[in-house]
């Protein structure tokens, strides 16, 4: 029970600091946040002892600012063509084009959901190699596509259907779902590289990919 509650404090503590340092950076560090969180909420699936969320945090951000705010913004120069493209499909009734754009929706999508994750766990400043192993990971896991996705909708659907004020614990819980979905994904890859651990306690494991 103790081991819950402060499981559960950490996750609220890491999903405040996310919407604190999101918003105070105007959005634009977004991505860097984020990446912060999933080092945050992995960390906590994997220790027995308290996680010091705040140092662990403001160290991913900062380790990890430049190529999380590069990729951010890079998915947002993809999206805005992909909504045009779908809006435009749809309106003249173009069932090729708009199946590209949902196409390009859903990989754009699936994509951004992974690469925060393999920025929070592996090290790398090969922006190229990133995107690369970040579709590759991403589209050859279905089984575990639809459970990130499906923590996705929980998301949306607790933020936009149950109550907007959710949003202060709904990130959190977010993150650690997705966080235990691509552990066992994840897992391989360490082991490949030679640089995974079993002991769980280490918070400053650096992982090339």
């Amino acid at each position: 029970m103790k081991e819950l509650f402060r499981q559960t404090t950490d996750i609220i503590f890491v999903n405040l600091l996310w919407i604190l340092v999101s918003f105070l950076g105007l959005l634009i560090t977004l991505g860097a946040s984020t990446t912060a969180m999933f080092r945050v909420t992995s960390q906590i699936l994997k220790k027995n002892e308290p996680t010091n969320v705040l140092n662990l945090f403001l160290q991913s951000f900062k380790e990890n600012f430049w190529i999380s705010t590069l990729v951010w913004v890079v998915l947002l120069v993809f999206a805005a063509p992909l909504f045009y493209m779908y809006h435009y499909a749809l309106n003249r009734e173009a069932f090729i084009l708009l199946l590209i754009a949902i196409v390009g929706a859903y990989q754009l999508l699936i994509v951004s959901l992974y690469v925060f994750p393999i920025i929070a766990t592996f090290k790398t400043h090969n922006f190229y190699q990133l995107m690369k192993n970040s579709i590759i990971i991403a589209n050859t896991n279905l089984w575990t596509n639809f459970k990130v996705l499906g923590s996705l909708a929980f998301l949306v659907l607790l933020i936009f259907v149950v109550h907007e004020s959710l949003i202060l614990i709904g990130v959190g819980f977010y993150g650690v779902l997705v966080s235990f979905h691509l552990k066992k994904v994840f897992h391989p890859y360490l082991v490949q590289l030679g640089d995974y651990s079993e002991e769980e306690g280490n918070e400053n494991a650096i992982f090339k990919f």
